[in-house]
C-alpha cells in the first residue's frame, strides 16, 4: 500500500520516520497561534483610529476620527430631484505616513437608500491640516465621475469645506457644480452632524443633504 511519502528521496523517508510528528493538542494551536494572530489583527484595526497616533498638525481635526453610521437619518432635497431618505456610513482613519507621505486622515463615505439598500453614492479622499494653523484641505473622488479639492477651516470642533476646484468625467449626467459647501459639526462625543449645500448652473447655492450620525467605533 502506497503512503504520501513513497515518492520522496530516500533520506528525506528516513528521516520523517525516525523523528515522527508530534501531536499537538488544539488549546496549544489556540494558545500559541489563535491568539497571537487575533491581537495582531485587533492590534492593527486599532491603531488607525488611535488618538495617541494622531500627528502634530491633525490634532485640530482628531475629533473627527471613527466610524460614525446613520441608518435612516440623511434628508436629500434639491430642485432638481424628489425629497428621499438615506442611509451613511462614514470614516475618518489616521493614514500610514510611510505611505502618505503628508500627514493625513484618511476619508471614506458610502450612502444607501432605506428601502432596498442599494448604493447611492460613495466618495474618498484625503484630508489635511497645514502645519501650525486650523487650514483644512480635502481632496475627493466620488463615485458620480467628480474630482474636487476642497480648502477651508476648523474652528470650535466643526470643520467647514469649500470647493476650489471640481473635475468630472465629460459623460456625466449630473448638473455641474459651480459652488459647494460641506461641514461636519461634533455635537457631542457620540454624534457627527454633516451638512453640504451645492450651487449648479441652473440653481443657486442651497442646502442638499443633511445628516447627523451616531459614533459606532471606537
Amino acid at each position: 500500500m502506497q503512503t504520501v511519502t513513497d515518492g520522496w528521496p530516500r533520506t528525506i523517508r528516513g528521516a520523517m520516520r525516525r523523528t515522527p510528528l508530534r501531536r499537538v493538542s488544539a488549546t496549544r494551536v489556540v494558545r500559541n497561534v489563535v491568539h497571537p494572530f487575533a491581537k495582531l489583527i485587533s492590534f492593527c484595526q486599532f491603531i488607525e483610529f488611535d488618538l495617541r497616533r494622531v500627528p502634530h498638525n491633525l490634532q485640530p481635526i482628531a475629533f473627527l476620527i471613527g466610524k460614525w453610521r446613520s441608518e435612516f437619518g440623511g434628508k436629500a432635497f434639491f430642485p432638481t430631484i424628489p425629497r428621499f431618505t438615506y442611509g451613511e456610513e462614514i470614516v475618518f482613519s489616521i493614514c500610514d505616513p510611510h505611505l502618505s507621505g503628508e500627514p493625513s486622515l484618511y476619508y471614506n463615505a458610502t450612502a444607501w437608500a432605506n428601502n432596498n439598500n442599494d448604493e447611492l453614492h460613495s466618495e474618498y479622499g484625503f484630508i489635511t491640516v497645514e502645519n501650525g494653523t486650523r487650514n483644512v484641505s480635502m481632496n475627493t473622488i466620488m463615485s458620480n465621475g467628480f474630482a474636487t479639492i476642497e480648502r477651508g477651516y476648523e474652528e470650535d470642533n466643526a470643520v467647514t469645506l469649500t470647493m476650489r476646484r471640481i473635475g468630472r468625467v465629460s459623460f456625466s449626467r449630473d448638473l455641474p457644480v459651480r459652488t459647494m459647501i460641506r461641514s461636519w459639526t461634533l455635537l457631542d462625543p457620540g454624534h457627527l452632524e454633516a451638512r453640504l449645500f451645492m450651487g449648479t448652473v441652473t440653481h443657486h447655492l442651497m442646502e442638499h443633504t443633511s445628516v447627523v450620525y451616531e459614533r459606532i467605533y471606537p
